[in-house]
């Protein structure tokens, strides 16, 4: 007799950018009834919406892709290990910034394309304002 093999019942797992099962865990929440009720009416997926708002909430500390916390810098945050993974994937560095700080010096927002310019004692301004290079 061959092996019987179960139909998986439920919601499908939530997979990352690489594939990996995103761990989940239920947790008991106390909401008025008249929201939950709205949310059933609208068809929300409430697991869905809790993970999005509390992600969009805290963007500045979380990876909206690996839901790791972000490292800071000067510059903004980044995402460590969605770095590694792409390292591991194409052999090539990238940072991936989730967010970039002001330049202390001219009040533009870093970014790909305005990056900061370094001196000898460290972090000097961005390439815009053109602060020593």
């Amino acid at each position: 007799m061959m092996g019987v093999v179960k139909k998986r019942v439920g919601r499908p797992e939530k997979t990352d950018s690489e594939g990996n099962v995103i761990e989940t865990k239920v947790i008991n929440v106390n909401v008025p009834i008249k929201l939950i009720q709205f949310l059933k009416e609208k068809e929300v997926n409430r697991s869905e919406m809790f993970t999005r708002v509390a992600t969009w909430l805290h963007h500045d500390q979380i990876c909206d892709i690996c839901y790791s916390k972000l490292e800071t810098t000067g510059v903004g945050g980044y995402c460590q290990p969605c770095g590694a993974k792409y390292w591991q994937r194409t052999k090539s560095s990238k940072t991936f910034w989730k967010y970039f700080n002001l330049c202390p010096n001219c009040e533009e927002s870093y970014s790909y394309d305005n990056l900061f310019a370094q001196s000898k004692q460290g972090l000097a301004g961005c390439q815009k304002c053109g602060v020593e290079k």
